[in-house]
């Protein structure tokens, strides 16, 4: 079954995911079980194609999406997102190449593409990585197709459109595969663009636009029942993305990867294995449609990996999993002087970062046991090796200027005399349990030790932070305000000495449901973190001079934090018959909180928030309604100056029709009653207002929505 899978940390234990497809975006209780009849969790495939993967993963119990830009969304898992969640796409380690983070992994993958997602909350197993403390996403690409019988050919293919009226949303999407028994080769593609989307009360958002393509090449060798190796080499194209909580926008991304990999058995030995490489070139602008000024930022990275992991069916009741990966990451960044002669932006070439490097090398091994009928285990142990280095730096000028006005030297020199290589030893140890005390009750508990080094800006943005006054340059403030993924509108310098977070997760989950797991069900998931030397920021102060006076300038420093929280989820079948056909109601509700040790919240902690769905499927039709409300975010981050946001509830429509195997057609209306909101996490809006009234962005508003599918 295509699936999309949320496990809990202690569904891992059940050595078992809880899936949820892409193909319908469903969720299914039990993996082993095949024959449990699916329920819908959000509209179907065509109504979610989309470039923007992390959107599709709001739906999830304990995940919630950081809005950083109309395109290019950040996954949040009980609290924590970015680098501190491990994107896996097939295999491959995508590190975000740009000081905003506008190019993070999931956005070079969209939707059509997925056959699965696996999203592993705080207790990840130690098989599916380390150097992260919020969880793993795992995405997995289509399978390769092939002929059943020698001699046969498979030809197939399926081709989408869809269209959203709020912002003119329009794109397509095209598969096609040709295979014979042996041989297999696949073509995909996928191309978006929008314009500027209105808010509830019909207002333009201004600089939400976007434009982007996908396209991707796979062939694959079936060695035999057991063993297929594929090679894929995709490319992903951006024209442009608005960012209207970040001071640029990007106005080109392209990216280009291969991807080897083996699966297949030696004897009773499972491997699993890829190579891969991403090169990936990025250009920062301002969007001359949507705001004045000009300010080219650059951002070269190389990104190449090893991975294997092999597992050993020990005995009927015990299996081993072990193997190593290997991560290579190098990274220029660089902002040429648009004018070239002296001032705040000339005439030299900013060097934020110059020939970055951060290397990575894990080994694992793992434990899966059935100890008897009810009770089981998964126990791991991890090590990473981290090794980062860069090169010196230099800013726009070298003129200190009067009070240090330019760009100044002091902060290159200083940070040019230090040394710059850290080499950081990482442990991880995760233990899970489960154990089924009845046909209607699991109980699942689980605890976790993980580590995260810090990134390369984290550790390496240098402008503001050795020895100059940034509070009264101007130039130095605009520097340290390039440096943000948060949205928040503010300026951050790195910490060459910061050390690695170590985070000690526990998590229980209490299920009930019926027998056999087609009726009913009711999930509940506690969980506390405790994180020793979180990266967090101390406030230098607020800018006092030029274009960016007024913003709170900051420094990345390590402190102790604490995250708790409770997922609760259910599902039950109102009604199955012929004559009506099958009635599901599911809903889900997520608390979230984090609090630095020494007092004040953590940034972008979702509020309460809840959703109910009611499904309908009778024959070829599908209907259903969505009710999400969000409660009020009191709890906020004063440090960076994060905006309290007042809670709402949106309701959507949806229906879709299967006029045949080959055919089918979606429609949808998301906010219905056009309801005016703030985002909880999508930052400021710094184009549509001024910067310093650190007014929240605003979510879109009605919508209708169509698609088209048809398969060949």
């Amino acid at each position: 079954m295509k699936r999309l899978t949320l496990l809990s940390m202690a569904a891992v234990a059940a050595l078992a995911s809880e899936p949820i497809t892409i193909q319908k975006i469903t969720v299914e209780a039990d993996a082993a079980k095949s024959d449990v009849v699916a329920n819908e969790l959000s509209s179907s495939k065509s109504t979610k194609m989309s470039g923007d993967t992390a959107a599709i993963l709001a739906d999830i119990p304990g995940v919630s999406v950081y809005n950083t830009g109309s395109r290019a969304s950040l996954p949040v898992i009980h609290g924590m997102a970015d680098d501190r969640v491990k994107i896996d796409i097939d295999g491959m380690t995508i590190t975000s190449a740009c000081p905003n983070h506008m190019n993070p992994a999931l956005s070079y993958i969209d939707t059509t593409s997925i056959e699965k997602i696996d999203v592993m909350a705080g207790i990840t197993p130690v098989s599916e990585g380390g150097d992260s403390i919020g969880g793993t996403i795992a995405v997995k690409s289509k399978d390769p197709l092939f002929a059943q019988k020698s001699g046969e050919a498979l030809i197939n293919g399926e081709v989408s459109s869809f269209y959203h009226s709020n912002n003119q949303a329009r794109g397509v999407s095209v598969s096609a595969t040709a295979a014979n028994d042996k041989i297999s080769v696949n073509y995909s593609a996928y191309a978006e663009k929008a314009d500027n989307y209105k808010n509830g009360t019909g207002a333009i958002v201004k600089d939400t636009l976007y434009k982007q393509a996908n396209h991707s090449a796979t062939i694959a060798y079936k060695i035999d029942t057991d063993d297929v190796v594929a090679l894929k080499i995709a490319q992903s194209n951006v024209d442009y993305i608005g960012f209207p909580n970040e001071y640029m926008d990007m106005l080109a991304n392209q990216s280009t990867s291969g991807n080897l990999s083996y699966k297949g058995k030696v004897g009773t030995l499972l491997i699993e294995a890829n190579a891969f490489r991403q090169d990936t070139d990025h250009y920062m602008n301002k969007l001359p449609s949507e705001r004045t000024g000009n300010m080219p930022m650059y951002t070269e990275a190389e990104e190449s990996g090893l991975n294997i992991k092999a597992t050993l069916p020990y005995t009927q009741t015990q299996t081993f999993k072990f193997g190593a990966d290997y991560d290579r990451y190098r990274l220029n960044d660089y902002w040429p002087s648009p004018s070239g002669t002296y001032g705040g932006m000339g005439p030299n070439t900013f060097w934020n970062i110059n020939d970055g490097q951060r290397d990575r090398i894990g080994l694992f091994a793992e434990a899966h046991s059935q100890w008897s009928e009810k009770f089981s285990s998964v126990i791991g142990v991890r090590y990473d090796r981290v090794s980062m280095n860069t090169g010196d730096v230099v800013g726009y000028n070298n003129n200190t200027g009067a009070a240090g006005m330019w760009n100044d030297k002091i902060d290159a020199d200083a940070f040019n005399l230090l040394d710059h290589k850290k080499t950081d030893n990482n442990y991880d140890l995760t233990a899970m349990t489960k154990y089924e005390y009845s046909n209607a009750t699991d109980l699942e508990l689980g605890i976790a030790h993980k580590t995260r080094s810090p990134n390369m800006y984290e550790r390496f943005a240098w402008a503001g932070g050795y020895g100059s006054n940034p509070l009264a340059s101007g130039p130095i403030a605009m520097d340290m305000a390039m440096i943000n993924w948060f949205g928040d509108g503010n300026g951050y310098v790195g910490n060459i000495n910061l050390k690695p977070e170590v985070a000690n997760t526990i998590s229980t989950t209490i299920s009930l449901h019926d027998g056999a797991e087609k009726e009913w069900g009711v999930k509940l998931t506690p969980y506390y973190t405790k994180v020793k030397d979180y990266i967090d920021v101390n406030v230098i102060g607020t800018a006092t001079a030029g274009g960016y006076t007024g913003i709170r300038l900051l420094k990345f420093v390590n402190t102790d934090a604490h995250l708790f929280g409770a997922d609760l989820s259910g599902y039950t079948t109102l009604w199955d018959n012929s004559d009506n056909g099958k009635g599901t109601i599911k809903g889900t509700l997520s608390y979230t909180r984090g609090f630095r040790d020494n007092g004040g919240s953590l940034y972008h902690m979702m509020p309460l928030h809840a959703k109910v769905s009611l499904d309908r499927v009778s024959g070829a039709w599908n209907n259903g309604i969505d009710i999400e409300t969000v409660d009020d975010k009191e709890s906020v981050d004063t440090l960076r100056k994060e905006p309290l946001t007042p809670g709402y509830a949106l309701v959507d429509l949806r229906t879709g029709y299967a006029w045949s195997k080959q055919f089918n057609m979606d429609f949808s209306i998301t906010n219905l009653f056009d309801k005016s909101y703030a985002l909880p996490l999508g930052g400021i809006d710094v184009v549509n207002y001024s910067k310093t009234s650190y007014t929240p962005l605003q979510g879109m508003g009605r919508s209708f929505n169509a698609a088209l599918t048809y398969k060949f």
